[in-house]
């Protein structure tokens, strides 16, 4: 046995403890998630999710999923009413931190039917799913 592999080891081990917080973080959505594939499956049926993008205006600007509406996770209270949907609703945001914020919000005001999307935007883009650019749609408000 070399010298350098306990030290090896030890940074393994370390590294191992220093990710296990990030990989539980990562799983504790209170929503059923789709892929970025399922979701573009559902965008293309009749029944078809409202898509809400929980970021702030300016980053709705600068990418989001066609289709999507932009209720910033702060307005979401007040706006509580633009999410009953026939068909559900898929929140997401950039990387999951604000949906996850977002969804006790939306299970508080008794809305169930309710989805987040697994990977974020940042998984939607890297899968090269299409992408809209441009304003804040608005939503009859």
């Amino acid at each position: 046995m070399s010298n350098r592999q306990p030290a090896r080891r030890l940074a393994l081990y370390i590294l191992a403890f220093a990710l296990l917080p990030l990989l539980v973080w990562a799983n504790d959505f209170l929503s059923p998630g789709l892929t970025p594939a399922e979701l573009l499956a559902r965008l293309e049926s009749p029944a078809a999710p409202l898509i809400v993008d929980v970021r702030k205006p300016v980053e709705f600007g600068i990418a989001h999923i066609p289709g999507a509406i932009n209720i910033p996770v702060t307005e979401l209270e007040g706006r509580i009413e633009e999410l009953r949907h026939e068909h559900g609703v898929l929140i997401y945001c950039i990387n999951g931190a604000r949906t996850r914020e977002a969804e006790p919000i939306v299970y508080a005001n008794d809305i169930t039917n309710v989805y987040h999307l697994d990977g974020a935007l940042q998984g939607w883009i890297q899968g090269g799913y299409p992408i809209e650019k441009g304003g804040v749609k608005k939503t009859g408000w």
